[in-house]
């Protein structure tokens, strides 16, 4: 019957301690087992093998040939599992090894890769690699660690970061060729470009300075799950785009675009953080989801200890 590696890999660890320490009490104390216990799994050993690895006398233990042959290899296998075990910590604890990270195109320029700067140079033995997707991927499948995203309503596990504007802008030559956008009811009959996988309806939530809110159901003209190709649609005057204000900001100073029913706020998005890891999360992706929080802090210090929305 072929014997099973479990049937001597463990006593191949007594049997190395026991050659190393000279003595079955020895290594018996240090294994947390009965020396008859250790003298027990040294002749199971034997038998397996069937040949005697050690001579015993009352006085000392010396080994036989086949004992030395034998000793030889189980050193060099328990060394190589003890560097298996500490590789392994190693990159539980370390800033070593691989750190996948998903974002967006827009949040990989604007936040992602300007957070990572000094993280990347105080930690040159980890190798970053930038998923950049403008929509969610699947981080067990696609075997991402962490993933920066936007969206309305962050998990509980996630860690949260700041409030993100939205705005409803168009090109003013789209403005001019229908007519005006005064109140939300106005929306009902103008061409959206929405940043959505879908082509179906999209809810809009509106308020206004009072505090009134409007829910709209409005159907998109163009739909894209990439938000430059929206904003390029935006001032090519194809609709009324939703989009965060920092991706527009420089576009709307230049009058490139206009914000459409400026005395009304659309519902703002959170900017978090997802992992797939759950405890104990790795050293390297909670050095790394730090890293990133203080950016956010540095960049939007109005929300510097704000809790998540409710």
């Amino acid at each position: 019957m072929k014997n099973n590696a479990m049937d001597y890999l463990p006593r191949m660890v007594i049997f190395s301690r026991v050659v190393e320490l000279g003595a079955f009490s020895k290594a018996a104390r240090e294994l947390g087992l009965t020396s008859s216990s250790v003298s027990q799994h040294i002749s199971a050993l034997e038998a397996i093998l069937g040949t005697t690895l050690l001579h015993r006398t009352t006085r000392k233990l010396s080994l036989t040939e086949a004992g030395q042959a034998f000793y030889a290899n189980c050193a060099r296998i328990v060394a190589l599992a003890d560097e298996a075990r500490l590789n392994t910590e190693s990159l539980h604890n370390e800033l070593v090894g691989e750190l996948r990270i998903a974002a967006s195109s827009f949040m990989a320029s604007e936040y992602l890769v300007p957070a990572l700067e000094n993280f990347i140079h105080e930690h040159p033995r980890l190798r970053i690699h930038i998923d950049v997707n403008d929509h969610n991927v699947d981080l067990m499948d696609k075997s991402v660690d962490l993933a920066l995203r936007v969206g309305k309503a962050p998990g509980a596990e996630d860690v949260y970061l700041t409030q993100l504007e939205a705005v409803l802008c168009a090109a003013p030559s789209y403005l001019q060729a229908r007519a005006p956008i005064r109140t939300p009811e106005d929306l009902m009959h103008q061409q959206f470009l929405f940043f959505t996988p879908h082509g179906t309806s999209v809810e809009v939530a509106l308020r206004d300075r009072g505090g009134q809110c409007m829910q709209m159901r409005l159907t998109p003209h163009i739909t894209a799950n990439h938000a430059r190709s929206l904003r390029r649609l935006a001032l090519q005057g194809h609709g009324v785009a939703r989009l965060l204000r920092s991706k527009v900001q420089e576009d709307l100073d230049a009058g490139r675009l206009v914000v459409v029913l400026p005395d009304w706020s659309l519902e703002s998005y959170s900017a978090f953080l997802t992992t797939k890891h759950r405890a104990p999360v790795p050293q390297k992706i909670l050095a790394c989801i730090e890293q990133i929080r203080a950016y956010f802090r540095r960049r939007h210090p109005v929300d510097a200890g704000k809790s998540r929305p409710g």
